[in-house]
C-alpha cells in the first residue's frame, strides 16, 4: 500500500483561487443539504497553545479525511506561524490513508477561499478598498482570494508590530502592483475610512477597530478568533450587521465576536441571519437584506478542509505531485 505526501508547495502547485472557492461552494452546499457528517471539533489547550482535531465526511463524493491543527500564538516571538497542521485523507470506501497534506497551506487556502465565497455573494459588486487586520499567512492568502471575486485597487494592512505589515504590503506591490497599491497602516481608525471590505485575521482578544467607525455598505470578515475568549470584531459592527456564520452550532460554540455581544443581551441568537451554505444554496438571499454592514465570522469547519483536500489530492495524482511513499 502506498500514500502520497503534499508538501506546502504540492499543495499550492495542485489547485487555483478559483477551483479553491468551488471546493468551499461544494463544502458548504454539502453542509446546508445535509450531505455531511461534522462532529464538534475537539480542542485541547495546553500550556502554550492549542490543539484542534477535525474529522469529517461529505457523503457526495465520498471524502473522508481528519485534520489535525494547532495554534500557537507565541511562536511569532521565534519567527515561526501560528498556525501549524496536517490533514489525513482516507479513502471513503475501504478507509485506507489515501495522503497526508501538509494543513498550514490548506488551511490558510480554504479559510480565504471560504471568505470570498462569502464575499461574492454579501459585498457590494464594486468594493475595492480593502483593510486587513493582520499580516501572516492568513491575510495573505485573503488577498489573493479577494482579488478573485472583487476589484481591489487599494489595501491597507495593520499589524500588531507593523513591520510584518510593511513586508506583506511590498511582497503585494510586487506581485500585483500593477492592478494595486498597497501600504502599511498603523491607525486602524485610518484602515478603515472609507474601505469596503474588512478582513480580521489576527488572534486578538479585544476588538481591533472600533465599529462605530464603519460606514453603511462596508462588508466584514472575521476569521481571526476561534475561542470564545477571543474578540477581533467588536459589538457595534454585529448588532449593524447581517451576520452570517460558516456554521451556526460552531459560531455558538466558539466565536467570541459572537457569544460575548449575547451574552451582553445586546443580540439574540436569532440574529444570525443564515449559514453560508444557505446563501450558496439560495435558500436565503445574498447581501445586506436591509442591514447597513454585512459580517461573516468563520470559526473553520472541517468540512472545508476535506473537501479542499480531496481535491488537491485528486489534482496530484492527477499531476504527479508530492511523494508516493510505502505504507
Amino acid at each position: 500500500m502506498t500514500i502520497r505526501v503534499l508538501s506546502s508547495a504540492d499543495v499550492r502547485a495542485a489547485i487555483n483561487v478559483e477551483e479553491a472557492i468551488e471546493s468551499m461552494a461544494d463544502a458548504f452546499t454539502q453542509l446546508a443539504a445535509g450531505t455531511a457528517t461534522v462532529p464538534q471539533r475537539q480542542q485541547l489547550v495546553s500550556a502554550a497553545g492549542t490543539t484542534l482535531v477535525m474529522p469529517a465526511w461529505l457523503h457526495r463524493g465520498e471524502q473522508l479525511g481528519t485534520k489535525l491543527v494547532s495554534i500557537f500564538p507565541g511562536n511569532h516571538a521565534a519567527g515561526l506561524p501560528a498556525i501549524h497542521g496536517i490533514v489525513i485523507m482516507l479513502d471513503g470506501e475501504t478507509g485506507r490513508p489515501r495522503g497526508v497534506l501538509d494543513g498550514t497551506e490548506l488551511t490558510a487556502l480554504r479559510t480565504a477561499a471560504g471568505s470570498a465565497l462569502a464575499a461574492r455573494h454579501l459585498a457590494p459588486t464594486g468594493a475595492s478598498t480593502l483593510a486587513l487586520f493582520g499580516a501572516g499567512p492568513q491575510a495573505r492568502a485573503h488577498v489573493e482570494a479577494f482579488l478573485a471575486v472583487r476589484p481591489i485597487a487599494e489595501i491597507r494592512i495593520v499589524s500588531r508590530g507593523g513591520e510584518s505589515a510593511r513586508r506583506l504590503a511590498d511582497e503585494i506591490n510586487r506581485r500585483f502592483g500593477a492592478r494595486l497599491t498597497a501600504r502599511d497602516v498603523r491607525d486602524p481608525a485610518e484602515a478603515v475610512h472609507g474601505a469596503d471590505l474588512i478582513v480580521a485575521a489576527t488572534t486578538s482578544e479585544t476588538p481591533v477597530f472600533d465599529g462605530r467607525e464603519l460606514e453603511a455598505g462596508v462588508h466584514v470578515t472575521g476569521v481571526g478568533s476561534f475561542r470564545p475568549t477571543m474578540q477581533e470584531i467588536d459589538a457595534n459592527v454585529v448588532c449593524r450587521a447581517r451576520v452570517v456564520v460558516d456554521t451556526r452550532e460552531g459560531a455558538l460554540a466558539e466565536a467570541g465576536d459572537l457569544i460575548r455581544p449575547l451574552a451582553a443581551g445586546l443580540i439574540g441568537e436569532d440574529h444570525i441571519a443564515a449559514q453560508l451554505g444557505d446563501i450558496v444554496s439560495g435558500a436565503c438571499p445574498g447581501g445586506a437584506d436591509g442591514h447597513e454592514l454585512t459580517f461573516y465570522k468563520s470559526v473553520g469547519n472541517a468540512a472545508q478542509d476535506v473537501a479542499i483536500a480531496g481535491s488537491i489530492l485528486d489534482a496530484a495524482d492527477r499531476q504527479g505531485l508530492g511523494t508516493v511513499c510505502a505504507f
